[in-house]
């Protein structure tokens, strides 16, 4: 009896799966991360959500944070937690990976 040949693709998670290659690169998630984060920080300490969004600093930092993620390449917000999962999950399986020079560190 003959072998079936089976082929099997990884399964590729729509969200994330037209993403520019950039953000698909592992070595660029920490400079993305930075960019983002910074794109959010203020000065103000606010103890609820509601008073942020009141605030015209807070909402002004929210708005740039959309237009930094829609020009790095994200359609949404969903797919940018998507792609940070995946992001930490594949630091979290390969920590001794050095993903600028793409070779494991000994």
């Amino acid at each position: 009896m003959n072998k079936p040949k089976l082929t099997f693709k990884p399964r590729v998670n729509p969200l994330i799966a037209d993403l520019p290659e950039y953000l698909k690169n592992p070595a660029n998630f920490a400079e993305i991360q930075k960019k983002i984060i910074a794109s959010v920080q203020t000065s103000c300490t606010h103890s609820d959500v509601f008073e942020m969004a009141k605030c015209e600093k807070c909402t002004k930092k929210m708005l740039e944070r959309r237009k930094l993620l829609k020009k790095l390449g994200f359609k949404n917000p969903r797919q940018y937690m998507e792609w940070r999962k995946i992001h930490e999950e594949v630091r979290r399986r390969f920590p001794l990976m050095d993903w600028k020079l793409n070779k494991p560190i000994i």
